[in-house]
């Protein structure tokens, strides 16, 4: 696993989006945010790429409602479009220069 990281850490990809528009796309910070979690530290990928939180918690619950056979077709697209909002959140929140 170790060589997996080393090679994703020496061939990171630049941000296109960024590079093009001088602005950041909606999945910056996702390669590092990835090598930090196969690196075993969770809170440092949530710190570098947020949607993994929301991630996490979508797979969690997917998993409980299909075990409970919870898991309706309204349900499937509340959290698709929670997902989104997390999404479009991070990426207004990445642009927002404080």
């Amino acid at each position: 696993m170790e060589s997996i990281v080393d090679w994703l850490s020496s061939h990171m990809l630049p941000c296109f989006h960024k590079q093009l528009f001088g602005f950041s796309c909606p999945m910056c910070g996702f390669q590092r945010g990835l090598i930090l979690l196969l690196q075993g530290d969770v809170f440092g990928s949530i710190a570098c790429f947020p949607p993994f939180a929301a991630w996490f918690l979508t797979l969690l619950a997917c998993i409980v409602l299909l075990a409970t056979k919870k898991m309706t077709k309204r349900i499937g697209w509340m959290i698709v479009w929670i997902n989104l909002g997390v999404f479009l959140f991070n990426w207004i929140y990445q642009n927002v220069a404080f």
